[in-house]
């Protein structure tokens, strides 16, 4: 009976592991079949979608797709903990630990420290979260916003600004480089699973 108890606990606790992936975080859907369209700095549509549930390592994640309306152009892997949203892996190489990108319960004032690149040489920095009410093609939005400064593996200083709405995700990005505006992306269709 006391195994038996131990192999049920053992399965629930993995059955439990496995459905978070699919459990989305208030700010960052991770539902399959997912979308988010936006137009970049250049007016060229990109698009992010949520592919299918796939582990990587240890980690129950969701494989999302980055594309314009020609070709892929990067891959991710995602996944959902007690702790926050991570990213395990980018463009297949891994993250040991993975990276936190937004923390439960997330408020403005938090802060944490992340290492930028998966598997090697390291460039650690730091987010911090604000609020703010922003307004792009979609529409109006008040949001969490997650700021990484940081300087990359050529020295040069950036910052990269990622905007999260409650129960879209992300709904703008900006990139600055020493200083200047480098790239954007707005926000311009947004479809979850459920209202397909």
């Amino acid at each position: 009976m006391v195994s038996y108890l131990k192999y049920c606990s053992v399965f629930c606790f993995i059955i439990l592991t496995f459905a978070q992936v699919g459990l989305a975080n208030d700010y960052y859907p991770l539902i399959e079949g997912t979308s988010w369209k936006f137009k970049d700095s250049n007016n060229k549509l990109i698009i992010k979608k949520v592919i299918k549930e796939e582990k990587i390592g240890y980690y129950p994640s969701v494989l999302i797709e980055v594309s314009d309306d020609k070709s892929l152009i990067s891959t991710e892997h995602v996944g959902v903990t007690s702790e926050g949203v991570f990213r395990y892996a980018l463009d297949g190489r891994r993250y040991d630990q993975g990276i936190l990108l937004l923390k439960n319960k997330i408020k403005s004032g938090d802060q944490w420290s992340i290492n930028l690149v998966p598997s090697g040489s390291k460039i650690g920095t730091e987010i911090k979260v604000s609020e703010e009410e922003i307004s792009v093609p979609l529409g109006k939005f008040k949001c969490f916003v997650t700021t990484i400064s940081g300087k990359d593996d050529k020295g040069i200083v950036f910052q990269l600004k990622n905007y999260f709405a409650e129960k879209v995700g992300v709904v703008k990005v900006t990139i600055e480089k020493d200083g200047k505006s480098f790239y954007d992306l707005q926000l311009v269709e947004y479809l979850s699973s459920g209202n397909k």
